[in-house]
């Protein structure tokens, strides 16, 4: 009779695992523990001298409007007191010494104000100009028309009777050059440059005059030509008169003006 031996199961506590090759025994520590603490006190210092440098500068600025501030009430109250009181010969010049400072600063303020608006409403910093070329289309009046498809508009309208209309104010160069073909019976050749402001009857700016012999057979030109500069206002029109339309070359005549400054 033979008997089995049970191998699978035993009551005895496994073999230890063998040590690996270069395993040390217990925990491993740092050897560069003094280099990471000497970066984190740095570390830790620069954090400290940044927040301290915000707050001296928050400080400093808060000083500085306080003062600026201070100042400007100060001034204020010296110019009411200049306009309540009778003051002396001596706080007269320095009434007037404020009053000149204070007519500089409003004179800044609203060129840059006027600067900042027609920035807005433009949306870009192109001049005001205009280069017109005449139109063949006659109509009844001595007025010169221009043509809508070939002429050069920026910030200036033309209505379709020759009449430019200004957008912005300042001070504009004009030139207008006008040829004739033909001579007046009675009348000399002339161009003259009209303006009118809003609610005014039309003045005159500009006028030249050319001249071409009467009954002449062999074709000839005359050119009358206008150059200045002058302040146009807002809402201002310019228009061109000539003595008669029928006697213009009108693929000589031209018109132009761009804004020089305010």
């Amino acid at each position: 009779m033979s008997t089995t031996i049970n191998t699978y199961h035993s009551s005895f506590n496994p073999p230890p695992v063998p040590p690996r090759p270069g395993h040390r025994g217990g925990p491993v520590l740092a050897s560069n523990t003094p280099l990471v603490k000497f970066i984190s006190v740095v570390l830790l210092l620069l954090m400290i001298q940044t927040f301290g440098g915000f707050i001296y500068l928050f400080h400093k600025i808060s000083t500085l409007q306080d003062r600026r501030y201070d100042n400007e009430i100060s001034a204020l109250k010296q110019l009411q007191q200049c306009a309540e009181t009778n003051p002396a010969s001596d706080d007269i010049q320095y009434c007037s010494k404020l009053m000149e400072l204070y007519r500089i600063v409003l004179k800044k303020v609203s060129t840059a104000e006027g600067r900042v608006a027609f920035l807005m409403e433009t949306g870009s910093y192109t001049i005001p100009q205009a280069r017109l070329v005449s139109n063949k289309d006659m109509g009844q009046s001595n007025t010169l028309l221009w043509s809508t498809s070939h002429s050069v508009l920026d910030k200036v309208s033309l209505s379709m009777s020759g009449v430019l209309t200004i957008q912005y104010p300042g001070y504009y160069l004009i030139q207008s050059h006008v040829t004739f073909s033909k001579a007046h019976a009675k009348d000399p050749l002339k161009q003259v440059i009209l303006s009118q402001k809003t609610g005014k009857r039309p003045s005159e700016l500009l006028r030249s005059f050319c001249s071409l012999p009467s009954g002449n057979t062999i074709p000839s030109l005359c050119t009358t030509s206008e150059t200045a500069v002058f302040r146009l206002e807002k809402g201002e029109r310019l228009f061109v008169n000539v003595t008669d339309k029928q006697l213009v070359n009108m693929e000589f005549t031209t018109f132009g003006l761009f804004r020089l400054q305010d």
